[in-house]
């Protein structure tokens, strides 16, 4: 479980500075935010462009409070 903390903390971190609500591709080795904005289809369409097939997508929460992954 220790390592599950860790990663939630390094992706909580990458989300720093976006915007409440928006959609946000995280490469696979969670290292690096790829896209993000409003709508989720076109921020992994744009992760993939990068030559990322499996992003981890994410949605800002609207309240610092809450955090769902």
């Amino acid at each position: 479980m220790k390592y599950m903390a860790t990663t939630l903390l390094e992706i909580a971190d990458l989300l720093k500075g976006i915007p409440a609500g928006a959609w946000v591709a995280i490469s696979e080795d969670k290292h690096s935010v790829l896209s993000y904005g409003p709508d989720a289809q076109a921020v992994v369409r744009e992760a993939r462009e990068q030559q990322e097939e499996r992003p981890l997508l994410v949605r800002v929460p609207e309240r610092q409070s809450s955090m769902f992954f």
